[in-house]
């Protein structure tokens, strides 16, 4: 009697749960349920299902900033089928991501590019019927090696965007072998760049140029792969330094560092310092270039290597393939005020006084032939009159001597 009365209280307290449970359920708010989206995806020529193909849910509040902050994703099973569950009432686009199967990506429902899919509404339930039907797509393949000595390139990004368009084709890493493929491309000529400057070599464009503008085009068509798009990559140069406060030498972060070629034609990079004020730009080619600083801040001048105010007065860099600069700093804004200090006048040598000489008792000093000398000196006398003869003229018979 005691485990049984035992085991009805716990029956009884289990089915009170489930009565409070179902009727917090008829009260919560619709949006506090989740829904879902589901579907099945073939291939668009066989009708059979497409396992491991990933299906993505964006949610659509901020599709007009074409920011998308978070996804939710599932892949297909072997009967092509998904189910993308907890998702919040509201509106999503649908992704379904078939590059790696070597399909066209495609958007909900059979759209080539995201801002052309139709909304799925989702509510307090489950959404189906979001299919697809996958188009095999084309490929490029090739290898990345190093122009010196031609070593593979490892890890080194291959991409490729349609000429006309500019519409994005997808992007691939080189493997230990330097080798890359590219798959799921739709049909059309494309632009396909190397880079890896990370690695300090120089980004590279298709059949090896050194400009996007000059990039020969690659043809790609369904079902096709197009072989032999390699590259070799030459060294590159980097450019190194600080941006600081003038006023105090503190570190500026909101800055924008440009390199531009002084070519018209040549190339441009731009980056920011970190927290220490510290700049690094490369993958650069060999070329002469001028570096411009573009603080945010308003009251701060814009300001070119060598501390120089404009353009035309900056002063030139040459790189060569290889080369690192070091030290182009900028110091932007007013230097401190200046303190002048006035230092106490040097003191004055005195002149040398020439030796004053005395003449002895009895001499005393007279020029002579420019000289001065001590002569003796004569007794004075007084002066008397003499006639030399009667009638004439008394004179003195010689003056005394002084």
């Amino acid at each position: 009697m005691t485990g049984q009365g035992t085991s009805i209280r716990i029956g009884w307290a289990a089915l009170a749960a489930s009565a409070a449970l179902l009727a917090l359920a008829a009260i919560a708010p619709a949006s506090a349920l989740a829904g879902s989206i589901g579907g099945t995806v073939t291939d668009a020529s066989t009708h059979e299902p497409v396992a491991g193909l990933e299906v993505c849910a964006y949610p659509l509040e901020n599709e007009e900033e074409e920011i998308f902050e978070e996804w939710f994703c599932e892949k297909t099973n072997a009967s092509g089928e998904y189910t993308i569950a907890d998702l919040d009432e509201g509106e999503y686009g649908v992704e379904f991501w078939g590059r790696p199967l070597n399909y066209v990506p495609q958007y909900f429902d059979g759209h080539g590019e995201w801002w052309e899919w139709d909304p799925v509404v989702v509510g307090a339930g489950a959404v189906t019927g979001i299919d697809a039907e996958m188009v095999e797509g084309g490929g490029v393949e090739g290898s990345v090696d190093r122009a010196s000595g031609g070593t593979p390139v490892v890890d080194a990004s291959v991409c490729a965007w349609t000429m006309e368009s500019e519409e994005f084709g997808g992007c691939a890493k080189t493997n230990s072998s330097g080798e890359y493929a590219l798959k799921g491309m739709p049909a059309g000529e494309y632009e396909v760049s190397f880079w890896a400057e990370e690695q300090d070599l120089q980004r590279q464009y298709y059949d090896h140029k050194a400009h996007w503008w000059e990039a020969d085009p690659v043809s790609v068509s369904l079902g096709a792969v197009s072989i032999g798009i390699d590259a070799d990559l030459l060294p590159a140069a980097k450019v190194e330094g600080q941006v600081r406060r003038a006023s105090n030498g503190a570190p500026l972060t909101e800055v924008e560092v440009c390199i531009w070629s002084t070519d018209p034609e040549g190339a441009g990079r731009c980056t920011t310092p970190g927290n220490d004020g510290r700049y690094s730009i490369g993958g650069l080619p060999g070329d002469s270039y001028k570096v411009e600083f573009w603080p945010y801040e308003e009251d701060l001048p814009i300001q070119y290597w060598n501390h120089k105010p404009s353009w035309e007065e900056a002063d030139v860099l040459s790189l060569s393939n290889g080369t690192v600069a070091n030290g182009i700093d900028a110091d932007l804004g007013s230097p401190p005020p200046t303190v002048t200090v006035i230092p106490p006048p040097p003191p004055v040598a005195k002149k040398p006084q020439p030796r004053r000489k005395h003449c002895k008792k009895g001499f005393r000093k007279k020029r002579v032939h420019g000289k001065v000398r001590c002569v003796k000196r004569k007794k004075r006398k007084h002066a008397r009159q003499v006639r030399s003869r009667p009638g004439a003229p008394s004179r003195a018979a010689f003056r005394p001597g002084r």
